[in-house]
């Protein structure tokens, strides 16, 4: 998973562990498979967070946490297009987790339509 572009790019931690911690609870709704913890993990190391996805489970999720910690337009759409490749990671995003992500993005005040981002991630693979 790809983080970063450039140095001055780089996600802070408190904004790569709402991201990661909003990623495990949406990935958990339907059971979290061995590619769905690799993706986290790849993006906790590629965020040098100093947490592991075990931690994660551990840490109740609230979207306070990803509301804050996201304060810009471009990374909450950013955790919303990556949020879909995770949800997509076990061949299909769950009934469920569609509804969690259609919460997430109404608490996010993306107004973009869900499909709109799904259409945009076709064929995109981490």
């Amino acid at each position: 998973m790809f983080i970063q572009r450039q140095a001055e790019d780089a996600l802070r931690p408190d904004q790569v562990k709402a991201m990661a911690h909003g990623l495990y609870h949406l990935a958990q709704i339907d059971g979290i498979t061995p590619r769905e913890k690799e993706l986290l993990e790849s993006f906790l190391k590629e965020g040098n967070a100093d947490l592991s996805v075990d931690a994660l489970a551990k840490i109740p999720f609230s979207l306070d946490e990803l509301i804050y910690g996201l304060e810009a337009t471009y990374l909450r759409k950013t955790f919303m297009r990556i949020a879909f490749v995770v949800a997509q990671a076990d061949g299909a995003i769950s009934t469920e987790e569609m509804m969690e992500l259609r919460r997430m993005a109404q608490a996010l005040g993306i107004t973009e339509p869900l499909e709109n981002i799904a259409a945009d991630l076709e064929g995109a693979r981490l």
